[in-house]
């Protein structure tokens, strides 16, 4: 596989600015013709650098999103509580760290107190010894 270069991240950065612009649209931004962009994006796609294109929600549908730093209790470990995280359809992304906090664990609720509820229930989970919650106030970036 050839490694992406410079041409490459950039139509990869505006795709994931706006999944929806065309081939010709991006034969413009990045000074290729349309078939060589097609060429590049297929040769992406083939290699697993592009997995998928997608919908982002704007703002105006926002949910409520926190980010949950789990520590788990003595004895227990990601094996123990993953599958229990996986069940919940409010968890969006879970990310194992080291430090003081054993997991991040990217929560999304439609109101305050459904986030509360999912908290909650992620703090009763067998293997859990302490959740700190920090909700998200606002995304400056997302990619």
């Amino acid at each position: 596989m050839k490694t992406p270069d410079d041409i490459d991240r950039k139509l990869i950065a505006l795709l994931q600015d706006n999944a929806r612009l065309s081939a010709v649209q991006l034969a413009k931004a990045v000074g290729l013709s349309r078939s060589t962009v097609q060429e590049r994006l297929a040769r992406l796609e083939a290699s697993g650098v592009i997995a998928q294109y997608t919908v982002r929600l704007g703002s105006a549908g926002e949910p409520l999103r926190a980010w949950l730093l789990l520590r788990y209790a003595e004895g227990f470990s990601c094996d123990d509580v993953m599958p229990q995280l996986g069940a919940l359809p409010q968890v969006q992304a879970c990310h194992s760290v080291a430090g003081d906090t054993d997991m991040l664990v990217l929560v999304q609720a439609e109101t305050p107190s459904m986030l509360s509820d999912v908290r909650e229930a992620i703090a009763a989970f067998k293997g859990i010894d302490d959740v700190t919650t920090l909700p998200v106030l606002r995304t400056l970036l997302q990619r």
